[in-house]
């Protein structure tokens, strides 16, 4: 399943498998100018290479090495072998050996298995920095959600292909190897830039997006804190997960357990533990009521076509 949108010279393909007509999860790819960001899953490849008939494709750029963001590149290296591909240092062995990322299987049913790509370009090569004839893209450093990942930022325009680094709605479950300090740092990262338009990896674009990102700071913040104060009085991880998330969600079911409510309360105890312990005698507080998760939402685009499925 393809959803094709144009904001300006920049056009967002999103990108998911569908199951009874209804996609399973958007994930997405950005052109702008030659230059292709992201390339989505394997199981959408050939279908994105039909999208980008239309257009030049002169380079080709990764925000990091998860299946979703890679899985076209082999494809996309067979149809255009002239055109460079970038990925951030620690990706770039990834890449060219995608075993090593150790696929679940839903991953795998949900998105597909990347193939090899050999000739990689590590971005250190460009010294972080993409052109092309008429813009600018500087890679920024935004590990957590991988420790591979980076950002793409235009500076006259204030463009930012954020990729993963920032997903939207309130978080209810996280994967074990997600990193709270590095997401919380990489998300004010973001927000130091002062984008504004957000390019996000769910394809969901943002205008002015200021609010979201501090929002989505403070909300980790607040659940930090709650745990924390939990944690000092004696909570297991396990009664936390009840009293702040009404229980697991379904997600910890269909990913047999990669992604939990719990993974996400471990991060942040890590993380109060390494910047600001909780005392439960100075902070009794109680925790608010259980977290919902909101879906992300999309800001309407400039204009929309669907392309053949």
């Amino acid at each position: 399943m393809i959803d094709v949108e144009h904001h300006g010279s920049v056009i967002a393909i999103r990108m998911a498998r569908s199951l009874l007509g209804r996609p399973l999860y958007w994930t997405a790819a950005y052109w702008v100018d030659g230059l292709l960001i992201d390339t989505g899953p394997a199981c959408t490849a050939r279908q994105l290479l039909r999208v980008l008939e239309q257009v030049p494709v002169e380079q080709i750029a990764v925000t990091h090495a998860h299946e979703d963001h890679i899985g076209g590149l082999a494809l996309l290296r067979a149809r255009y072998p002239d055109a460079p591909i970038y990925a951030p240092r620690a990706a770039v062995d990834l890449v060219r050996d995608p075993e090593k990322l150790g696929l679940q299987l839903y991953r795998k049913l949900v998105w597909g298995v990347p193939r090899s790509v050999a000739d990689v370009r590590s971005l250190d090569d460009a010294d972080d920095l993409l052109t092309t004839k008429e813009f600018t893209f500087r890679a920024v450093e935004t590990p957590g959600h991988s420790r591979d990942h980076v950002a793409y930022f235009e500076p006259r325009y204030r463009w930012l292909f954020s990729g993963d680094a920032f997903i939207g709605g309130r978080d209810t479950a996280w994967a074990g190897e997600f990193d709270f300090f590095a997401i919380v740092s990489s998300l004010r990262t973001l927000a130091s830039m002062r984008p504004e338009r957000l390019f996000p990896g769910s394809g969901h674009v943002r205008r002015t997006p200021q609010a979201e990102l501090h929002g989505k700071v403070n909300d980790l913040l607040q659940l930090s804190r709650e745990a924390g104060k939990l944690d000092a009085a004696g909570y297991s991880v396990a009664e936390m997960v009840e009293m702040l998330f009404d229980g697991e969600p379904r997600l910890r079911f269909w990913t047999q357990g990669h992604f939990s409510a719990a993974n996400l309360l471990r991060s942040a105890l890590e993380y109060n533990h390494v910047v600001a312990p909780v005392d439960a005698a100075a902070s009794p507080d109680l925790p608010r009521p259980p977290r919902k998760r909101s879906d992300d939402p999309q800001d309407p685009p400039a204009s929309r076509s669907l392309d053949t499925r």
